[in-house]
C-alpha cells in the first residue's frame, strides 16, 4: 500500500495523508482536528452514530473535531487525500465550522483540495508556498471577517513587505514569521501583498529567484550550480520555472547567449 505523509514542524497545524490503496477502517475513532477528506476513484462511505455519507469523485468531506466515525470502501476505492487542520488555526481564519460534519458536492472546491494536497506532497515546493497554497484555499473555501485597514497604509505596508522580500528573497522562511515581523495576521498579510502587486507571495518570491538564474546564465556557472545559487530545490525545478515564465528552458536560453558572442 502506498502512502504518503507531509508533516513538517514549521508547519504543526496542518497533516496531510495520501494512501493510494484504500482499506476500511470499520473501528470508530475521533480525531482532535477538523478533518477534510477526499477519493479520485471508487467511493468512501463515512459511518457516523447515527447516520452515514458517500464520498465520490469530484466531492469532499468535511468532518468536525471530536466526531466519531468509521469509513468502509468499496473494491475500486483508490487515491484517498485526508487533510487534518487543527482548530487554534482555523480560529486565525475566524472560521467556525458547527456542524458535525458536511459532504460538499462542487467540482471547482475539489479540483482546488486535490491541487492543494499535490502542493503539499510536493518534495520540491517550498514551505511557503505550501503554506500560502493552503490559507488561500481556506480563504476561498472558509468564512471569515476581516477588518479593512485605509487604503493608503496598506499601500505603504505593501511596499515594506515588498523591500524585505527582495532583499531576504533566497532565504527560507514562513509565512507566520513573516507576519510576525510586521505585527499582522498570515490572513492580511497574504491580502495586503496580493491586492498591491495582484501576486500571492510565493509566486513573488519564484520570480526574484528566475530572473536571478536568468543573470547568472549570462556566466560560465553550469545550470545545476545556478539553481542551487538562486535557490531552487535542483536544476529540474529550475528549468521548470524558468520555461513558465520565459517560455524557453535555461539550457536554450543560455545557448542563445553564448552562440551570439
Amino acid at each position: 500500500m502506498k502512502s504518503d505523509i507531509f508533516k513538517n514542524p514549521k508547519l504543526d497545524f496542518i497533516e496531510l495523508r495520501y494512501v493510494e490503496d484504500i482499506e476500511d477502517c470499520v473501528k470508530m475513532h475521533l480525531h482532535e482536528e477538523l478533518t477534510i477528506t477526499a477519493i479520485k476513484k471508487g467511493s468512501l462511505t463515512l459511518i457516523f452514530n447515527d447516520t452515514s455519507i458517500t464520498v465520490k469523485p469530484n466531492e469532499i468531506a468535511i468532518i468536525n473535531s471530536q466526531i466519531p466515525h468509521s469509513a468502509t470502501t468499496n473494491e475500486k476505492s483508490k487515491d484517498g487525500y485526508i487533510l487534518y487542520l487543527k482548530k487554534d488555526y482555523l480560529k486565525n481564519l475566524d472560521f467556525n465550522f458547527s456542524s458535525a460534519f458536511e459532504l460538499i458536492k462542487n467540482k471547482n472546491i475539489y479540483k482546488s483540495f486535490i491541487k492543494l494536497c499535490d502542493c503539499l506532497l510536493d518534495i520540491k515546493i517550498s514551505l511557503i508556498e505550501k503554506e500560502e497554497n493552503l490559507y488561500l484555499f481556506c480563504l476561498a473555501f472558509f468564512s471569515f471577517e476581516q477588518t479593512e485597514q485605509n487604503y493608503k497604509e496598506e499601500s505603504i505596508l505593501a511596499m515594506n513587505i515588498k523591500k524585505y522580500l527582495d532583499e531576504n528573497y533566497l532565504e527560507e522562511f514562513i509565512l507566520d514569521e513573516l507576519a510576525l515581523k510586521f505585527d499582522l495576521t498570515v490572513v492580511h498579510l497574504i491580502r495586503v501583498f496580493k491586492k498591491e502587486f495582484g501576486l500571492p507571495i510565493h509566486s513573488y518570491i519564484l520570480n526574484k529567484k528566475v530572473h536571478l538564474a536568468k543573470e547568472l546564465l549570462s556566466s560560465n556557472i553550469s545550470i545545476s550550480q545556478i539553481a542551487q545559487n538562486s535557490g531552487f530545490f535542483d536544476q529540474s525545478h529550475l528549468n521548470r520555472s524558468f520555461k513558465r515564465i520565459f517560455q524557453i528552458t535555461p539550457k536554450e536560453y543560455q545557448k542563445n547567449i553564448f552562440s551570439k558572442c
